[in-house]
């Protein structure tokens, strides 16, 4: 009895070991990788590469910064298999502590990409109704945060856009701030982790349509 208490315990911290893993998703084409920065908040993470149209198998480096000889490589970030054109593979489990990371592809080859891991990630929750944003302004410190995006009413798919105050072309769109997925009615989405630094900012959906919003960022 007690052998097979203790085959169920290590069956069920497996199983939460793996339910706190995050993956993130990452495309190669060729001499680059999609997500050229990323900031992460410390836990584990297993990374998805897909190779879109490279021609060859890829791999996935990731190092602390600055740090490129093979002996510095993090080897549990190593793709499982090398990653044919049109296909993916999984890393291992990865544990990221706060600091900062490069990512890159010596096979493709890619630029080193910037990834930034912080101790803790803030969610503001933000709701659109047909035409508008339910909260009108914000004012936050400096800090690393998600966008939870939600959608009550209006009656197709809404987005998000953050930008420098009076920046509003795609190209100054802050695109970590982009939702994972289009919001439907009723439904909500994260964006990826933001870096806020102090400044002024505007938020709005160009899809709903809403007006622009402030969003003040404090030291």
């Amino acid at each position: 009895m007690s052998k097979l208490i203790t085959g169920l315990f290590l069956l069920f911290s497996i199983s939460i070991a793996f339910s706190q893993t995050q993956q993130i998703d990452l495309t190669q084409t060729s001499g680059a990788i999609d997500k050229t920065s990323l900031t992460l908040e410390a836990g584990q993470y297993q990374f998805n590469i897909s190779n879109d149209g490279v021609g060859h198998e890829v791999g996935f480096v990731l190092v602390p910064k600055g740090k490129y000889e093979a002996a510095d490589h993090i080897k549990e970030a190593y793709v499982t298999a090398p990653v044919k054109d049109g296909k993916n593979s999984l890393t291992k489990v990865v544990s990221l502590e706060a600091g900062e990371y490069e990512y890159f592809c010596p096979l493709n080859p890619t630029p080193k990409y910037a990834l930034t891991v912080v101790d803790e990630v803030k969610t503001v929750k933000l709701t659109q109704a047909p035409g508008v944003f339910k909260t009108t302004n914000l004012s936050l410190k400096t800090g690393a945060y998600q966008f939870n995006i939600a959608n009550d009413g209006v009656d197709h798919e809404v987005g998000f856009v953050l930008v420098p105050k009076g920046k509003y072309d795609a190209a100054n769109h802050i695109k970590e701030a982009y939702v994972k997925a289009p919001v439907a009615d009723g439904k909500s989405s994260l964006t990826n982790v933001v870096t806020l630094e102090a400044g002024a900012y505007e938020y709005f959906c160009p899809l709903n349509p809403t007006e622009k919003y402030s969003l003040e960022v404090e030291d």
